[in-house]
């Protein structure tokens, strides 16, 4: 199994999570808080993203019947990020040239 979310979930669910965490960083405020990672769980950053996973799992859950494989949470998460930074679009481009 690759790490790529689009091995295991539909288009529908791929969307689904990714533009539900879009709209959740912006709602609670994590795409905008200034503060040092801290990988203890203790910071805001931390409860916030632990927090809206769980919901996102919920929310998985009651529209699709299903949960999702623990690593999409993760990585749509993540995706989300990067996608209100305006930094996954330079990510996915192709290279300008083949040299």
């Amino acid at each position: 199994m690759g790490l790529d979310c689009r091995d295991w979930l539909d288009v529908k669910e791929y969307e689904f999570l990714l533009n539900y965490f879009i709209r959740r960083q912006r709602d609670t405020g994590l795409a905008f808080l200034d503060e040092p990672l801290s990988y203890d769980g203790y910071s805001t950053y931390d409860q916030l993203a632990t927090r809206l996973m769980q919901e996102a799992a919920v929310a998985f859950l009651e529209t699709f019947g299903k949960q999702a494989p623990a690593l999409a949470y993760t990585n749509l998460f993540h995706l989300a990020e990067l996608e209100l930074q305006g930094k996954r679009s330079s990510l996915l481009a192709a290279p300008r040239s083949i040299n």
